[in-house]
């Protein structure tokens, strides 16, 4: 080295410089570069590695999947066939009445009004109609305590609301006896859910 001059002593430096920051650059833009891209690549495998034992793991209970499928789709079907047809909810709440009302022979419905149907009722977004109908009816005090507890129990998608008891007056009634006005609100199964 000490037979080179001065000039050819600092081209040398400035070539060896160059090629570090040559070196430098290729590393930081063609290796470092790769090496994030390779390391996205992974994360991406991996994920698509969990996704398929997910996938596969869900195949393989396809079978008990189809099953619980089908068995609640039985019970929606059965639990449906309880509730009111848009069709004729009047006659459906007269039968469904008079058969409930065998069990409770110390009540008597007197008057059943035509359904009110609406969008709204108990329960926000359920995807059903709702029938609201009046009845009126008489019964001493405690036989209508076990008929509105024996109904909402025995139709738990039932609601009774707004009781108005009242003194049962009038010629030949009976004073000891309670007039009672009451609505059943009950959801409607539209045909076309069917």
């Amino acid at each position: 080295m000490n037979k080179l001059t001065k000039t050819q002593r600092e081209q040398l430096i400035a070539i060896a410089i160059g090629a570090v920051m040559v070196l430098g650059a290729l590393w930081y833009f063609g290796v470092t570069a790769k090496q994030k891209e390779l390391i996205a690549t992974r994360h991406k495998t991996e994920e698509m590695d969990k996704k398929l034992h997910d996938a596969d793991a869900l195949m393989r209970r396809e079978g008990e999947i189809s099953g619980t499928l089908q068995t609640r789709t039985d019970l929606l079907a059965k639990l449906e066939g309880e509730l009111a047809p848009d069709r004729d909810a009047y006659a459906w709440l007269i039968n469904t009445m008079n058969t409930f009302m065998q069990m409770h022979r110390g009540v008597n419905i007197e008057t059943y009004s035509q359904p009110e149907v609406s969008e709204d009722g108990l329960i926000p977004k359920f995807p059903y109609k709702w029938a609201t109908f009046h009845l009126r009816g008489t019964g001493y005090y405690h036989e209508w305590g076990k008929f509105f507890s024996d109904f909402e129990n025995t139709f738990p998608y039932f609601r009774i609301q707004s009781p108005m008891l009242s003194a049962n007056t009038g010629p030949g009634m009976q004073p000891e006896k309670l007039s009672v006005n009451f609505d059943i609100v009950a959801p409607v199964l539209s045909s076309d859910s069917k």
